[in-house]
């Protein structure tokens, strides 16, 4: 989605829009790294001094290889992999590996001949990959909003790998439920509305919560949204509800406890994960990203309005809260609970694949009707 930039000039001065990869390593490393996309290619940047660190192109097939002197690679660097596989067609495969003990290699596989282009600026060095005969990413047929950079929706199937989520009472966890409701939504973008569409994850991994919102800027993505299943202490508490983002705290001792129970996530599991970019510690919240949180709210209304239609709120209205994965500075960003997994009936309706395609569709009828009001308002060119 390109933001009609007369419409929004006195929005975006520069004010630390500068976004890049946040350093997160699985043990401290000295070379930093980032792999990030835009619309029709694949950037790499790396330390230009070390010759260790090259990347070049084979053939039989159409490979490119990107050799890293990292002892132990960043889980960024995988996670970052899985988001490209799926934004490209001419990926047809990622590998992340140690070639030698100090040299990580990461190898593309692509469907035609590569390209590369390098720049050298500040020690970096810099390589722009693309394929010059592969079909660029483009939003599909039918519903689709026509806009001059295809529209790229992040979709964030919360907790994974050693953080479960809230756990029913029959036994059925969270972390499970939201993928099979991510992965029904994202084939719905793109088959019904012509979105496309890509998550965060793809199987049952961990991703530190800053590290989502990272990876919704380093690939460009136009909205993100979170599925969650959370459990309460009072089990009778049922519904739906949508989330935007509060620079205040809180709207309401619901939201309080939910914001409370998923920013814990990373203090809990996170030991691994650590950083001192000051970014990913806290937000600022200037022009900018208060029209961030006003676009968030409506893009929590178009999603309310469809997700009523299919299961009961138990906020008829978006609420707010300070979820840390919601703290995007420039992308409208919301969290959707889809049910409480807590509640003895809701838990089965979560297990049904009737009902986690009935609100799956409803997203994505919701995030269509966004993007053509938005079109409609000019707000997208």
């Amino acid at each position: 989605m390109t933001i009609n930039h007369q419409r929004r000039k006195l929005l975006i001065l520069g004010v630390g829009m500068a976004l890049t990869a946040p350093r997160v390593y699985a043990k401290p490393q000295t070379v930093p790294v980032t792999l990030t996309s835009g619309s029709e290619q694949i950037n790499i940047s790396l330390p230009a001094g070390d010759k260790r660190g090259r990347v070049f192109t084979l053939t039989s097939p159409h490979r490119v290889v990107i050799d890293i002197p990292l002892e132990a690679f960043p889980p960024s660097l995988v996670h970052s992999l899985t988001v490209v596989k799926q934004k490209f067609p001419w990926v047809v495969h990622t590998q992340i590996a140690h070639f030698t003990p100090q040299i990580t290699r990461i190898v593309l596989e692509v469907s035609g001949a590569p390209s590369l282009q390098r720049t050298s600026e500040a020690g970096n060095l810099s390589v722009a990959i693309t394929v010059a005969d592969a079909a660029p990413v483009q939003n599909m047929p039918v519903a689709a909003p026509a806009t001059t950079k295809p529209l790229l929706v992040m979709i964030d199937p919360g907790h994974g790998g050693k953080d479960p989520g809230a756990i029913g009472n029959e036994g059925t966890y969270e972390k499970h439920v939201v993928l099979h409701i991510a992965k029904r939504l994202q084939t719905l973008l793109q088959q019904q509305h012509g979105i496309h569409a890509v998550l965060t994850r793809q199987n049952d991994v961990f991703i530190p919560l800053y590290h989502r919102v990272s990876l919704a800027h380093q690939h460009e993505a136009d909205l993100f949204i979170s599925i969650h299943a959370d459990g309460f202490s009072n089990d009778n508490v049922s519904g739906a509800s949508v989330f935007a983002l509060s620079p205040h705290g809180a709207g309401s001792a619901m939201a309080r406890y939910l914001s409370h129970s998923e920013n814990s996530v990373d203090v809990l599991y996170d030991d691994d994960f650590k950083t001192n970019d000051p970014y990913l510690k806290q937000t600022l919240f200037d022009l900018d990203q208060r029209e961030t949180i006003s676009r968030s709210l409506d893009f929590g209304k178009h999603l309310a309005s469809n997700i009523i239609k299919v299961h009961h709120m138990h906020s008829p209205h978006p609420e707010q809260a300070g979820f840390a994965v919601l703290k995007s500075p420039r992308i409208p960003s919301v969290l959707v609970e889809t049910s409480f997994i807590t509640n003895k009936q809701e838990e089965k309706l979560l297990g049904e694949p009737a009902f986690q395609e009935k609100m799956a569709r409803a997203m994505a009828d919701g995030i269509n009707s966004y993007f053509l009001n938005e079109k409609k308002n000019n707000l997208l060119s």
